[in-house]
């Protein structure tokens, strides 16, 4: 008997010892790499899991912080983990499962340990909850987007060690309707043991995360650098377009002694618009370095979006004359937001130069602020050459920009769209493109009230 529970307590100490040791080391992963989703409910979890193993060697071995509240601690860390399948996988935690489903197990372990002391009822009804958590699991395990298919034979891993420990939790089910004979003390050392098996089934688990964790950041790590490849090509191909014109236009201007006024004039008007568009381009180039480099943190300041609005699109009116492009400004009351000025006038920028480019002469261009009910919604419509429907899914990625040119030859990076989602989102706001070909361009960006 002594043997029995020195084994026992092995197991006990071992199963607690990974959990535990999982635990740091996923908070450790989650200090490294803030920006994987996951880790730190997966670690909470493992921790919780470690703790609810010790509990297990309070005395007396017969009370409730020894076998009660094991199971309780037990179930509610691997709901936490379960949190951290939805988060890394960037769905919405749904509270009631994972704050429910514990607590209503908490709330009938007291009842029948207390109140009616019914030790067969209360293990049922905790595997039941346990057996719904296993079922969840396997389902998030087998249900991947499209985004993250690059997990998917590690998920289909996990699933068959969420189904091992699905198929123990029934066979502890079994146990309990067969063996109506067991005490409560055999029922819960034969529960232990499983858990013991379980502890190893999580560790599998966990190091299937692990992998998960990691072959995340090497994805997203080889997206990066892909990304700043194309970047560079980008800028290489965008800046020795117009600084070579203008090189062109210069040497013409020094060389040619016979050139008319009006020629002068025109050539002048083009090295402007060539100049503003290197400038622009220029612009986005350092706000774009600013921020990989994570130096675009900021303090919130309270903005009102109609002033910013006004003194941005002054600069564009140089560029609507040449192109006789009507741009109409339509501001009502007073509309305040909270976030970073400097980026806002990023955004406008971007979007105002772009739709000056795509829009040819004698169109019209609209820009838009009002309140709602949610908070400020900026419009930037114009009457331009539209999108394909086929960019418009991915238009905002920088992976997926190109160089094109506007209606009248202007050049482009591909960068500012992808710059106006990243500063949107800083913002705590939302970007979205409407477009037909040949029929025009929206672009709705809809901030929070302030707070």
């Amino acid at each position: 008997m002594y043997m029995e529970q020195f084994s026992l307590k092995i197991i006990i100490v071992i199963a607690s010892g990974i959990s535990l040791i999982m635990g740091f080391y996923m908070l450790l992963i989650h200090r490294n790499s803030a920006k994987v989703k996951g880790p730190v409910f997966w670690a909470a979890g493992n921790l919780m899991i470690g703790v609810g193993f010790l509990f297990r060697l309070i005395s007396p071995e017969n009370g409730f912080w020894a076998t009660a509240a094991p199971m309780l601690l037990i179930t509610t860390g691997l709901y936490v983990y379960l949190a951290g399948i939805w988060q890394f996988k960037e769905k919405r935690i749904i509270r009631w499962i994972v704050i429910g489903l514990p607590a209503l197990d908490i709330f009938q372990s007291l009842l029948f340990f207390y109140l009616f002391p019914l030790n067969r009822v209360r293990v049922g009804l905790h595997l039941l909850v346990l057996i719904f958590y296993s079922v969840i699991s396997i389902y998030e395990m087998l249900q991947l987007d499209d985004s993250k298919q690059y997990l998917r034979h590690i998920f289909r891993l996990n699933a068959i060690s969420f189904t091992a420990f699905l198929v123990l939790l029934l066979a502890g089910v079994g146990i309990i309707l067969d063996r109506p004979g067991y005490t409560p003390a055999q029922i819960n050392n034969i529960w232990i043991i499983a858990f013991g098996v379980a502890g190893g089934i999580m560790t599998a688990l966990t190091f299937g995360f692990l992998s998960a964790v990691n072959m995340q950041l090497y994805t997203e790590l080889e997206g990066q650098l892909k990304s700043k490849t194309k970047f560079f090509a980008i800028i290489a191909h965008d800046l020795r377009g117009p600084v070579g014109t203008i090189m062109n236009f210069l040497n013409l201007l020094n060389t040619e002694k016979n050139l008319k006024e009006e020629e002068k004039l025109m050539f002048m008007e083009n090295m402007e618009v060539l100049s503003q568009s290197t400038f622009h381009l220029l612009q986005n180039l350092l706000e774009w370095a600013n921020t990989s480099q994570n130096l675009a943190h900021f303090e919130d300041e309270l903005i009102e979006l109609n002033q910013l609005v006004s003194s941005n699109i002054n600069f564009f009116k140089s560029l609507t004359q040449m192109k006789s492009i009507h741009l109409e400004y339509h501001n009502g009351e007073a509309a305040y937001i909270s976030g970073n000025a400097k980026m806002i006038e990023t955004v406008i920028r971007n979007l105002v130069s772009n739709a000056i480019k795509f829009t040819p002469r004698d169109g019209t261009i609209s820009i838009t602020t009002r309140n709602n009910k949610n908070g400020v919604r900026l419009v930037v419509e114009d009457t331009g050459i539209g999108i394909e429907s086929k960019r418009l899914t991915r238009i905002f990625e920088l992976a997926n920009s190109r160089s094109s040119q506007g209606t009248e030859g202007e050049t482009g990076s591909g960068l500012g769209l992808a710059l106006c989602k990243d500063f949107v989102r800083k913002n705590k706001g939302t970007i979205r493109v409407e477009s037909k070909l040949n029929a025009g361009t929206k672009v709705i960006i809809d901030f929070p009230s302030p707070v």
